[in-house]
């Protein structure tokens, strides 16, 4: 089994034509769908495999473009994926990351860590537009034990961290950031990149806080504007959780020398 979403953003809107315009499409490469969860993750098989597929994704970029070659090259890029993982460490290293997902996910055998109540990390392999979930059994063909997985995701996370930005809008005097960068689905595991510490302190001081209601969508800020922010940015967090079609947490982090911290969490029940 294998995990797969395509890189194109997330929005909920046009959710309808997106769906049926890739079921079209992929039908057109000799592939069907065989269900939909309650998620909204797509299950289409294909050969001896089964593909776990996100629309999520190429919402965003349909609802900003109006391209529907947008849906049909995902489609392509389904029809030319391959199970298969780079033979070799040497191959795959430069492409392992860092994602995050949803505690109550069905991780299976796919390596992951616990971070929050509400927030595990796993690692993925990209390449062509794919992310692919990383298994045991590739680290066992790679000969590499799940620290060397974790240092390389780590570095990788660094080089992609000092491509990216943050983004700030000041309000009141106060800065309140958000992380950019090309690498869409990844913007909320950046911030455990090593050298994000190093970032952030440019602006203002080290621990700070951070939200990151979906995995494309993450706001920081200060230690010192911790009350004016923390009572300011709930609803725009909620917002983002509900209107995703993946929402990760509600939870206000803090990020310190003693790693990771759950200090409340938005009500996201109404």
């Amino acid at each position: 089994m294998s995990i797969l979403s395509g890189l194109f953003g997330c929005n909920n809107q046009k959710k309808d034509f997106v769906l049926n315009e890739f079921k079209t499409q992929i039908e057109k490469q000799g592939m069907k769908i065989d269900s939909i969860d309650e998620t909204e993750l797509i299950f289409i098989s294909k050969g001896d495999i089964t593909l776990n597929v996100s629309l999520d994704n190429i919402r965003r970029d349909y609802q900003r473009d109006k391209d529907k070659s947008i849906i049909s090259d995902f489609a392509k890029t389904l029809m030319n994926y391959t199970l298969e993982m780079p033979e070799k460490w040497t191959e795959a290293r430069e492409n392992i990351f860092i994602s995050l997902y949803p505690s109550d996910y069905e991780f299976k055998d796919f390596i992951n860590y616990k971070l929050t109540d509400k927030v595990h990390k796993i690692y993925i392999h990209r390449e062509n537009d794919m992310l692919t979930w990383i298994s045991k059994e590739d680290i066992e063909k790679w000969n590499i034990s799940e620290s060397t997985l974790n240092e390389q995701a780590e570095k990788n996370g660094d080089r992609i961290l000092a491509k990216s930005t943050i983004e700030y809008n000041t309000i009141e005097n106060r800065k309140l950031g958000r992380l950019e960068s090309e690498f869409i689905n990844l913007k909320g595991a950046l911030l455990l990149a090593s050298s994000m510490k190093e970032k952030i302190q440019t602006d203002f001081s080290f621990p700070f806080y951070a939200v990151i209601p979906v995995r494309d969508f993450c706001y920081v800020f200060s230690e010192n504007d911790f009350e004016f922010f923390s009572q300011r940015i709930g609803q725009v967090v909620v917002e983002e959780y509900k209107q995703s079609g993946y929402p990760l947490t509600t939870e206000l982090l803090k990020f310190s020398k003693n790693g990771i911290e759950t200090v409340g969490v938005y009500d996201a029940s109404e």
